[in-house]
Parts: C-alpha cells; structure tokens; sequence
C-alpha cells in the first residue's frame, strides 16, 4: 500500500498509524511557474529551478529530491492500494489535483481518499487510523474533476479558474477562489496577502506569521520569508499563479464582484 500526503510532517503521523510505504509530495504549487503542456517529470525540472532559486536550496539537491518522488510515484502499480491523504486547504488541494490527474493516465491499483477539514500533520495517530477506516474509493468524477481543475490552474488564462466546478471534491473550490485572490485586485494592486502583509505593519517575523495567518492555511514560513524579501525589494512581480505569469495588472480581481476582470 502507497500513501501519498503533503509532506514530511503528515508522514510522521501516517507511519505511526497505518502500515506501507509512504510518499511526500512536497511542492508549494500556489507559487512559481506551473505551465502547461509538461508531463510530470519535466514540470518537476521547472518546479525545481523555481525552488532553489526562491528558497535558497542547492538545485542538485532539489532535483535529486523530485526525481525520487517521480520514480517511487511512477512505480505506483507495484503496490495494490494508493491512498491519498490531503487537507482541505490550497496548498494540498493543488497537490490532489496533480496528483489525481497523473494517477488517471493509465490503469493502476485501486485509489483511495481521506480528505477532511483537518491537518494530517497535527492529528492524532489514532484519528489517522479512524480516516483510514473511513477512507472513501477514488471514482471517475473525482478524476474528472481534477483533470479539469489541474488542466485550468495551468492555463495561462485565469479565467479558467473561475469555470471550475467541483462536487466529488468539495474543498477545491473554495481552495482556488483563494488562489485567484492573489491576483492584483482593483483596489490597489495589490494581491491579498500582500494586503495583509502591508495591513500588518512592521513586527518580528514570528508575529507577522501569526497576524497574517489564515484558516485553511495558505502559507507557510518559508514562503511568507520569500514574499517579505520581494516586497522589500520592490519585486512583488512578475510573479507566476499557476500557468499565468502575472507581469502587469491585466487580469485583476474585483472583490465587489468577486470575480476575476
């Protein structure tokens, strides 16, 4: 049995609860390019690139670390049960979608889903074993659904976003509102988090975190750490949300209409 998570903390809890082998996904989808047209191993080339650059990690090391989650993800079908554990949030859902649209490529071993509002990495061991009993079977719809919500994430028009509809997988929907608020809004210009960042008012790192933090989750320290350095140094864009590189205020959301213009 293959469990695949969001990373290394989900892990920790996973292998305490149930039994197999244990794959994290690892990539912070929401930020850099995430063009289309690219299977899975040569996006992984171009995700690389964006991370060592954006967090200041050896390329060798990150290619290294994608080419064997590739390799162990490839070799799915040795085992006779996939189960896919992710938040609700869009930092996992994004992972669920790429994930869901790979594994619908060809035939494989059954595929299951624990999917809830909760953190996998801050549950219990004994609620991880509770999902596992509970987990439900990946159906065509859920498939469905996430090849359409993967191939519009990638597009390089933000639009497409918005013609998503999403009811095998109730939280994705509200997980890429959120994604298309970082575009540049009408107001200001400014995306959301960089709103609240802005809002914040010069602290400690510690207690911007805390000040800017949302439920669901959108960003870890890590990323926020990235985001302070582009805005102190006057570089908040080009930026990528997906396949669309934001590079001026063409496409911009209206919070009054809710809706990308």
């Amino acid at each position: 049995m293959l469990h695949i998570t969001n990373g290394e903390c989900a892990v920790a809890v996973l292998s305490r609860a149930v039994s197999g082998a244990f794959l994290p996904w690892d990539d912070v989808l929401h930020e850099g390019p995430v063009p289309s047209g690219l299977p899975l191993e040569a996006l992984s080339a171009e995700r690389a690139r964006f991370i060592a650059e954006a967090f200041d990690v050896p390329l060798p090391e990150v290619e290294r670390k994608f080419a064997a989650r590739d390799a162990a993800f490839r070799s799915a079908g040795r085992h006779d049960e996939v189960v896919l554990w992710f938040e609700h949030d869009l930092y996992d859902q994004l992972q669920l979608i790429q994930v869901l649209d790979a594994l619908g490529e060809k035939p494989g071993p059954p595929v299951s889903l624990v999917c809830e509002a909760e953190y996998v990495g801050m549950m219990t061991p004994e609620r991880a074993a509770e999902l596992f009993s509970l987990r439900n079977p990946v159906t065509r719809r859920h498939v469905a659904e996430a090849r359409h919500a993967w191939a519009a994430f990638r597009s390089s028009d933000p639009r497409e976003v918005e013609k998503v509809r999403a009811m095998a997988l109730p939280y994705l929907g509200p997980a890429l509102r959120r994604h298309l608020q970082e575009l540049p809004w009408t107001t200001d210009g400014l995306s959301l988090l960089q709103r609240r960042i802005v809002n914040a008012g010069a602290m400690p790192f510690g207690e911007l975190f805390e000040a800017v933090r949302e439920d669901p989750a959108y960003l870890g320290d890590a990323v926020l750490a990235w985001h302070l350095r582009r805005l102190q140094q006057g570089k908040w864009l080009p930026r990528w949300l997906g396949g669309y590189e934001v590079k001026d205020e063409t496409w911009r959301w209206d919070p009054g209409l809710g809706r990308v213009v």
